[in-house]
């Protein structure tokens, strides 16, 4: 028996549990990623339109969803889903990523983690921001970061009620929709969701505005390597990834 290296993610093995609706976050990991970095994911039924009730349905699908990842032999379990984190209880993203590295003896990080820590290690307490979630749930945002003592400046956002829907927006619907965000005296543009695509955006929405952009995906991308262990720069992907 050898202890070889396997052919496949030297540097690092990233696990992700992703909604099955999500068609971006793969390839998005995959566009920019450091060469020696392996990424691996399983996926979560979803279908439909976004709804709370939906939302449950694939909770109850992550336990099977992290055992079978933790065999591929991964370093580090992301939790790809941003919605969870203003439909499930208080506490939530915290409780599920100490579960899975207690139960599989392998890091985790989610969204809503990944998300915090991006904006800690830029110092962001003030933002604009945007998501494509239904009005009902996007409302739930602001509240959401103002019971953590961050100040949402501006919000808005594209109403998309059909989860298939999301992976569909492109520059010429997203530019004008971030342009339209009041960013006076925020700090940083948050754009949210792991099924909305932006990673052929944030270099230019950060030359156009000055601020720093941060992204649930490029969030995601930039906590897996930092918890891997490695700070390489991809300048496609801002200001997050100098630090």
């Amino acid at each position: 028996m050898t202890n070889a290296a396997p052919v496949y993610g030297r540097r690092g093995r990233i696990g992700l549990l992703v909604p099955a609706n999500n068609s971006v976050i793969e390839p998005e990991f995959w566009s920019v990623m450091p060469a020696d970095l392996a990424l691996y994911a399983t996926r979560l039924l979803v279908k439909g339109d976004l709804t709370p009730a939906l939302v449950h349905r694939m909770e109850a699908q992550v336990g099977k969803a992290v055992e079978t990842i933790a065999a591929t032999g991964v370093n580090v379990v992301a939790y790809c889903d941003m919605v969870t984190t203003f439909i499930m209880e208080q506490g939530w993203n915290e409780a599920a990523t100490a579960k899975i590295g207690n139960d599989t003896g392998v890091a985790a990080i989610s969204a809503w983690t990944s998300l915090r820590d991006a904006m800690n290690a830029l110092g962001i307490r003030r933002f604009a921001l945007g998501t494509p979630y239904p009005a009902a749930i996007h409302a739930v945002a602001r509240p959401f970061f103002e019971q953590r003592n961050y100040t949402v400046v501006d919000d808005a956002t594209l109403d998309i009620v059909a989860t298939a829907a999301v992976p569909t927006v492109d520059r010429a619907r997203l530019m004008p929709f971030v342009e339209k965000l009041n960013i006076k005296n925020s700090e940083a543009i948050v754009l949210l969701a792991t099924d909305l695509p932006t990673f052929g955006v944030i270099e230019e929405i950060e030359r156009a505005t000055g601020l720093p952009v941060i992204t649930s995906n490029q969030a995601l991308l930039w906590s897996a390597m930092r918890t891997l262990g490695l700070k390489d720069r991809i300048a496609s992907l801002g200001r997050l990834f100098t630090v």
